[in-house]
């Protein structure tokens, strides 16, 4: 990506992937690691007042400072727009691969198995979190838009207390967040990697030609 406006933090986003990669791979003796979790956080919930806005609420302001950064980008960094689009389009692209995920596992929300405190909405499948992946995909989007290390771990943590909010409500596992997240993650990387080639190739034609000329 080496396209990339200067600066972009890219660190703090692997290693995220990478934890969330974790998740989704370390078991633990007995029941799994994500069961035990989810059941956990679904029973704090039902103690904690507001639980079940948690998550929409911080999606919000995430999608404000995404709204935000792409904002201040246009206008002071007008280099930079060509990867603010590609990595806005990737959060699209990161949502509709997670709807393509929720048909192929089917999976069925943990508040069948027990109770919960947010809609439990049967006809709709867990696994992936869209709220985690379209949070986690907006961070590309800041980080790219922003250039700010600060900025990539708030949009992170924000995007972890999206990911929160679904267990506290009980409508997601622990491994759908780690899976949202991902995509979230993966998906706009493609999308900018893309860009970022493309981008090459236009500009090796562009020479050649100025060189035959």
């Amino acid at each position: 990506m080496h396209s990339l406006p200067a600066r972009t933090p890219i660190l703090p986003i692997l290693l995220t992937a990478v934890l969330a990669g974790c998740v989704l791979l370390i078991p633990t003796s007995g029941e799994s690691l994500s069961v035990v979790v989810t059941r956990t956080a679904a029973e704090a919930g039902a103690s904690l007042p507001g639980a079940t806005f948690v998550s929409d609420a911080a999606l919000a302001v995430l999608a404000a400072a995404t709204a935000g950064a792409m904002a201040l980008a246009w206008m002071k960094r007008p280099a930079s727009r060509g990867a603010v689009v590609a990595s806005a389009a990737g959060v699209m692209a990161a949502y509709a691969g997670s709807e393509l995920l929720k048909l192929v596992f089917a999976q069925a929300r943990p508040c069948t198995r027990w109770m919960s405190v947010g809609e439990c909405q049967v006809t709709d499948y867990s696994f992936p979190s869209n709220h985690a992946t379209l949070a986690f995909a907006a961070v590309w989007v800041i980080a790219v838009a922003s250039v700010s290390v600060s900025s990539a771990l708030s949009a992170i943590a924000i995007a972890a207390v999206v990911s929160a909010g679904r267990l506290l409500e009980g409508v997601h596992y622990l491994h759908d967040v780690a899976a949202g997240a991902l995509v979230g993650i993966v998906v706009p990387a493609c999308s900018l990697g893309a860009w970022s080639l493309l981008r090459g190739a236009r500009a090796r034609i562009a020479h050649r030609r100025f060189a035959v000329r």
